[in-house]
């Protein structure tokens, strides 16, 4: 990699604090299996997530080294698949840091053309339909290794629903419910070198869906109540 952002940029220690233990628990990984792709991967999304923060305030890049280490708790040690859930929103909430579309990452930084391939798939715009959303996902579905990253990425993002509005809870529930849980269930049928890492994968979103449903409904007939 042609430029050392460990090195060359100030990271704030308090947003540090909160992300370095699955930063460096990640990086010791990827030392340890030779995963290039996937320590390159993680300084670019640490670099380009700098300053980013999430709904419930947490540093974005928070969100992709969960992700990440998610799949590497499932036994995913696949380089691509990796510096892929590490950079998946680069593209999407990166995009005036990136006036190439995301090809510098490849020229300047040596990222893989595979990863950026994958986080190509992954992007997509706000205020899609449904019709809009089967073509999105139906591309993702065809492709393993995205998959796996669209699925971490969505058990993660299910896990703070609490700091959505509910007309966005109950817009990701019921989305999570018509795509995500069948494309957990064709990844576990159609891709048997995943089958582990799709099964649990597909529990785990089930479950906390069906939750999260349950903890909305309740946050309704409150609502309801007071009216």
């Amino acid at each position: 990699m042609s430029k050392n952002f460990e090195m060359d940029h100030v990271f704030n220690p308090q947003d540090t604090e909160k992300y370095i233990d699955s930063y460096m628990f990640i990086k010791g990984f990827a030392v340890a299996k030779q995963l290039n792709q996937t320590l390159i991967a993680l300084a670019l999304a640490r670099h380009f997530h700098d300053g980013q923060y999430r709904k419930d305030g947490t540093p974005y890049i928070c969100h992709p080294l969960k992700v990440c280490s998610t799949l590497i708790s499932y036994g995913i040690d696949d380089d691509i698949i990796l510096a892929a859930a590490l950079c998946h929103d680069v593209l999407e909430d990166c995009k005036e840091s990136l006036p190439f579309g995301g090809h510098e990452l490849i020229t300047e930084y040596g990222l893989d053309s595979e990863v950026l391939r994958i986080v190509g798939l992954l992007s997509k715009e706000s205020g899609l339909d449904d019709d809009a959303l089967y073509l999105y996902f139906d591309k993702i579905k065809k492709d393993p290794k995205a998959l796996l990253v669209k699925l971490s990425d969505r058990l993660h993002n299910s896990s703070t629903l609490y700091a959505f509005s509910l007309a966005k809870m109950e817009k990701y529930i019921r989305e999570t419910k018509i795509f995500l849980i069948p494309m957990a269930s064709y990844g576990k049928r159609y891709y048997p070198q995943y089958t582990n890492a799709f099964s649990i994968l597909k529990n785990n979103i089930t479950s906390l869906n069906t939750s999260m449903d349950i903890m909305m409904q309740k946050l309704k007939e409150e609502i309801d109540k007071k009216k």
